[in-house]
C-alpha cells in the first residue's frame, strides 16, 4: 500500500499521527503512537458534535479497512495496546468524544476493529488469572 493521509474535521501535529484535534472545537480527543501502527483509520464524533474521520497508511501497511477483522486489542492504561507484541498503537479520550469506531494495523501485523468491551477492574482480573497458571 502506498502512504496516505486524510483527514476530514479531524487534524493532527504531524501527518504521522500524534495528537488529534477536533478541527471545530479545537480540543485534543485522541493520540496516535507514531511507531505503534501501519495503518490507521479512526471516525470520531466530538464531544462539540462534530464528526472527523482520520485515515493514516505507511507503505508497509496490508490493510483493508473494508475487511472485518472482529478482534480487540487490549486497554491498557486508556491506550488501546498490541495483544501479540504490547505496542501501544493509539488512545481516544472518552470524555471528549461521544463515540468513535477504528481499523488499525498494529506495526507486528496484527490488525483490530472491535473497541475493548471490558471495564478496567474486570481486565485487571482477567489479567491476573492469565498470569497465575
Amino acid at each position: 500500500m502506498k502512504k496516505v493521509y486524510n483527514a476530514n474535521g479531524l487534524k493532527t501535529l504531524s501527518p504521522n499521527g500524534s495528537l488529534v484535534f477536533c478541527k471545530n472545537c479545537e480540543k485534543i480527543v485522541a493520540s496516535i503512537n507514531k511507531q505503534g501502527y501501519r495503518y490507521i483509520n479512526l471516525s470520531i464524533t466530538c464531544s462539540c458534535g462534530s464528526f472527523g474521520n482520520l485515515e493514516i497508511a505507511k507503505e508497509t501497511s496490508t490493510s483493508d479497512p473494508y475487511e472485518v477483522i472482529n478482534r480487540m486489542p487490549k486497554a491498557k492504561n486508556g491506550l488501546a495496546v498490541c495483544g501479540v507484541c504490547n505496542v501501544p498503537m493509539f488512545g481516544v479520550i472518552d470524555e471528549r468524544v461521544k463515540n468513535y469506531s477504528f481499523y488499525v494495523e498494529c506495526v507486528c501485523g496484527k490488525k483490530y476493529d472491535l473497541k475493548p468491551s471490558f471495564p478496567k477492574r474486570l481486565g485487571e482480573t482477567i489479567e491476573m488469572l492469565k498470569n497465575k497458571d
